[in-house]
Order: C-alpha cells, then sequence, then structure tokens
C-alpha cells in the first residue's frame, strides 16, 4: 500500500516560484564577454557562431550599418543589422539573424550596448543584457 505525504499548499507555492520568476537567462557576463577575442556570436554561456580565418568570411555594408559572418558555405551565419554606428558606450537597435543546427531564427528590436571597440582590428563588441546576447564583428574600411 503506498502512502502519500500531504503538503500544505503554501509550501508547494515555494517550491514553484523560483521556477516561475526563472525568467532569466543564465550565461555570460558582459565582463566575461568583453574578455573575448574572436569575431562571432554568444548566446548564453558560450560561442553560437564562431569566425574560423579560414573557413568563413566577415562583412559590412556601411551603409545600413550591417555586419555579417559566414562559413564559406554559406550554411552557418549570423547577421547584425545595428540603427545606427555601434559607438562605444552608445547602445544601439539592431536585428539579429542566425542559423541553428536545423533553422533560421530572427531576433527584431534587441538593444545592445557597445561595450568596446578595438581601432587597430577594427572589431568592436556589442552585449544585449536581457537576452545574454553578445556579437563581436568587425569594421571593413
Amino acid at each position: 500500500m503506498r502512502k502519500f505525504i500531504y503538503l500544505p499548499r503554501c509550501f508547494i507555492a515555494l517550491c514553484l516560484i523560483p521556477g516561475l520568476l526563472g525568467g532569466c537567462v543564465e550565461g555570460m557576463s558582459v565582463e566575461e564577454f568583453n574578455n573575448e577575442t574572436d569575431i562571432g556570436l554568444v548566446i548564453g554561456s558560450g560561442y553560437h557562431f564562431r569566425y574560423d580565418e579560414k573557413n568563413c568570411q566577415t562583412g559590412y555594408n556601411e551603409s545600413r550599418n550591417e555586419f555579417w559572418v559566414m562559413d564559406d558555405n554559406m550554411a552557418n551565419y549570423f547577421i547584425l543589422k545595428c540603427d545606427a554606428f555601434p559607438d562605444v558606450g552608445n547602445t544601439v537597435k539592431a536585428d539579429l539573424t542566425y542559423t541553428t543546427s536545423n533553422d533560421l531564427k530572427t531576433r527584431t528590436g534587441l538593444e545592445f550596448r557597445v561595450t568596446d571597440a578595438d581601432s587597430a582590428t577594427g572589431k568592436i563588441w556589442l552585449w544585449c543584457k536581457p537576452k545574454k546576447i553578445g556579437a563581436i564583428v568587425k569594421v571593413l574600411r
């Protein structure tokens, strides 16, 4: 015969609250992200797509403030289209399109803080804190 344990409703509710409130996205902090050096797209706790000099290409369209990074067969890529040029300290709104293993995802209206830039390499670090999404892109001039 099975025995059932009676648990008060308030106990059950307290156990469920962390899961319900857990809408936070786990992942890198902005400090960890800023320590990354590779061009690519970070989602959550690591790279979703990382630029590889031998097998990838980067691009930049100055008139559209659009950056893209893709592998040579164009099966994996991301495109970040900003509403303004990303200058350090500013926040830009951007649309992000990227591939997954079986899908194409688009996120519109993301707000990225421009956390760093390196004029010698042309790299720019953009961080969307609420979604834990980071992009390191490169300006080609």
